[in-house]
């Protein structure tokens, strides 16, 4: 290991121990319990925001609410209530907003998972396991709009990946000298994934934002700023029997049209048509055990990926799932790396998918079988190369067993390429050890075995087998004034994971953080000073391949701002073995902030200095920006522009420019039907330097998506939709364009509803 990644790991080491360490124990995050009331017999609950049934009547109010933000621990100024009722089939949980000025609440209508701080909301988190490792949440904003999702603790994420089955109404607040909301949901327990064991400890959490001069976040439970997830200090929810109904079949079926028309450039049109069945099924067998299938699904609504600036970078882009299938228990994929990235998985004939979560394990395990067409990624040292990626048969699976503070889980990946091109194997083990409750140690081992490799024409083929492995380590802590990173990895030149994201091998890293915070200085909520710092070095020569170190100043603010001050005085690498080392010097800024109500979001970063062009193996002067906004100028129009460019000079002319813009509008016709149009262009320039070897190059790129979207639940939706796109410069375009229509029914849906017709 170089002098460097010695100062850097020495330098880690000496902040943990000023921070505190895991010398002095830290007690475990206990807080009051939520209690639940059944329903009778003879009784329902009626969703209407009213509260009116006698259930409600009988359910404890629990009024004990504490600010999280902006200063923690202050008494809120807004009272929230919550009651929990429970039948045989799902949980119902009522949480009455008081507002003593109802003008101000902020209550637009918005698609489904874009409920967030700028607008009034309530979040309900479930824990049915009760191990605080991982809650299901629903939110809903004022007007009624959703999201949902998943919290992790192991790496405190929330993601909105999954869609859950719930239902909830909101209403104004009618009581006589009362102002403010109500939200009524209904959680199924079909929706849950929870344990048989009758004596499990299901726990619960509610949150809630007030975006006013200060954007004010609101919890049930005391959570201290030290704690290392949001949910590690989720309350029991007390006086509930877990149902014993566990079996449910959820059986969807689909059907896609849809017509295309390709114009290659210089080529003949092509027009096909299809109609395309498709059919999603989840069977849960027993509480902890759920199976999904699908067979032959279509993704058409799927929104189109954000473009990036990517002519500039060695390393592959990661690319965030959007696709239905893939979300469900996307959790238990999760690991101290990107071990398992499902856009691996291009085009997928059909797919299969158990999960299994228990108190003590939780696992899945996901097996699909993959048309192909998209890339593999083939890392490298000094950048990530691809190949063509053939048909294949894929399995990712995980599996994680808690011991107390300490849990272990394990990976296994195959993936068969056809046609006798050769497989990619991966095994693995991973821990998460805590300390305490406010220092945690994450560590992961995989080895692969691969026979897939490229051939002379860059394709991959069967071949002699390589073999790799990668290690990582990381340790992460929180004091009441300092946060803690320290990470290190070693990747074999010959590790690949065709299922996962791997963007580099052959090298060793290691990457440090250290934050110091303060509350109320001046005009700020809060202030912290940091310092990050990083190398990477080649394995097989020792080589500098990158390294960085830079300090800087994060500071939140009234009306939802945020602000990031960095300076990077030398920041280094290198392109290519033996090649002269690129320093980068450049400052740093990002900034957010909610200008006005109909402007919820205003964001934006600009780097500006030294930076590197990887392709001319120069460091020149450049700018490097993005501005992106949320726009509500009608209640029912959401506006969302973004901008991003990089421009390089040489001797003061631009010599490199590369754009990518996006604008997506969503058009709320009622609150389940949105119509949602997206407009993308990219565009690259660059000048020939011939003494530098690099050729002029040029490109433009450009798409269109307008769909409707009538969504009765997660399950009976309905999108007609058109796109089109065009790749190249003006006289030598390959364009394309596809029209569809894509109908799914939950089928106990269509039964219910066709029952309630015939009844009535």
């Amino acid at each position: 290991m170089s002098r460097t990644l010695l100062r850097i790991c020495s330098l880690a080491c000496a902040s943990w121990l000023l921070a505190g360490a895991p010398l002095a124990q830290t007690q475990a995050l206990t807080s009051a319990p939520i209690t639940a009331v059944r329903l009778n017999s003879d009784e329902s609950i009626r969703l209407d925001g009213r509260l009116e049934e006698p259930a409600w009547q009988r359910a404890p109010v629990y009024r004990s609410f504490y600010e999280i933000d902006p200063v923690r621990g202050r008494t809120p100024d807004y009272e929230t209530r919550v009651q929990v009722v429970y039948g045989d089939r799902a949980l119902y949980v009522a949480v009455t907003a008081l507002d003593p000025r109802p003008e101000q609440i902020r209550r637009p209508l918005v698609r489904h998972d874009q409920v967030n701080r700028t607008q009034d909301f309530v979040v309900v988190y479930v824990d049915p396991v009760g191990s605080k490792k991982a809650a299901q949440f629903f939110r809903a904003n004022a007007a009624g709009s959703t999201a949902d999702g998943i919290h992790t603790a192991d790496n405190d994420n929330e993601s909105f990946a999954p869609d859950y089955d719930f239902d909830v109404v909101t209403a104004p607040l009618t009581r006589e000298g009362e102002g403010g909301w109500v939200a009524e949901f209904r959680i199924p327990f079909s929706s849950l994934r929870y344990t048989a064991d009758a004596k499990a400890q299901w726990r619960i959490q509610v949150g809630r934002r007030i975006p006013r001069e200060q954007f004010t976040l609101v919890l049930s439970v005391p959570l201290p700023r030290e704690a290392l997830s949001f949910i590690d200090a989720m309350q029991p929810l007390e006086g509930f029997a877990p149902p014993q109904d566990h079996a449910f079949l959820s059986v969807r079926p689909t059907l896609t049209v849809r017509r295309t028309e390709d114009e290659p450039a210089g080529g003949p049109t092509r027009t096909d048509g299809e109609a395309k069945p498709s059919l999603d099924v989840k069977w849960r067998l027993r509480p902890e055990l759920v199976v999904d299938a699908t067979l032959n699904p279509d993704f058409s609504q799927v929104e189109l990926d954000v473009p990036q600036l990517s002519r500039n970078t060695r390393f592959a882009l990661f690319l965030s799932e959007k696709r239905p299938f893939f979300l469900e228990s996307s959790d238990l994929l999760a690991s101290p790396t990107d071990a398992l990235y499902t856009r691996s998985v291009n085009d997928p004939r059909w797919g299969l998918r158990a999960s299994w979560r228990s108190d003590a394990v939780a696992g899945t395990a996901l097996l699909a079988k993959d048309k192909g067409g998209g890339l593999t990624l083939l890392p490298g040292t000094y950048g990530t190369s691809a190949a063509l990626q053939p048909g294949n048969a894929t399995l990712m699976s995980r599996v994680r067993s808690d011991f107390g503070a300490l849990s272990l889980g394990a990976i296994a990946i195959d993936r068969r390429y056809e046609d006798g091109r050769g497989e990619n194997a991966v095994v693995g083990a991973d821990s998460t050890w805590s300390l305490t409750p406010n220092w945690r140690v994450n560590s992961q081992w995989m080895g692969s075995r691969t026979t897939a490799l490229t051939d002379a024409n860059g394709e991959l083929d069967a071949a002699r087998a390589e073999t790799g492995s990668k290690l990582y380590a990381s340790l992460y802590g929180r004091t009441d004034r300092t946060e803690t990173g320290l990470t290190v990895q070693r990747t074999s030149a010959d590790f690949r994971n065709d299922a996962g994201f791997v963007a580099q091998s052959g090298v060793r890293k290691i990457d440090a953080n250290q934050n110091y915070e303060w509350q109320r200085v001046g005009p700020f909520n809060k202030v912290s000073v940091f310092v990050n710092a990083g190398r990477t070095e080649a394995l097989d020569s020792g080589e500098m391949v990158s390294q960085y170190w830079f300090p800087g100043v994060y500071m939140t603010a009234a009306r939802n701002t945020e602000i990031n001050i960095e300076y990077e005085p030398a920041t280094k690498q290198r392109v290519a073995p033996g090649a002269p080392v690129l320093t980068e010097r450049f400052g740093h800024i990002w900034a957010m902030t909610t200008p006005a109500r109909w402007m919820p979001l205003l964001e934006g970063s600009i780097d500006a200095g030294e930076l590197a062009d990887v392709t001319a193996n120069r460091v020149r002067p450049g700018l490097r920006w993005y501005v992106y906004t949320r726009l509500r100028p009608f209640a029912r129009l959401e506006l969302e522009p973004r901008v991003d460019q990089l421009v390089l000079r040489n001797d003061g002319e631009r010599t490199y420019t590369e754009t990518a813009a996006r604008l997506l509008s969503i058009v709320h016709l009622a609150p389940r039907q949105t119509l949602r149009l997206i407009l993308q262009y990219t565009s690259f320039d660059r000048k020939a330097e011939p003494a530098l070897n690099v050729l002029a190059d040029r490109s433009r790129s450009s798409a269109q998506s307008l769909t409707y979207a009538w969504r009765q639940s997660a399950g009976t939706v309905l999108y007609v939709g058109a796109s089109r796109g065009a790749v190249g410069l003006p006289l030598r375009q390959s364009r394309g364009s596809e029209v569809f229509v894509k109908f799914q029914a939950d089928v106990d849906e269509v039964r219910e509803a066709w029952r309630s017709r015939r009844a009535g």
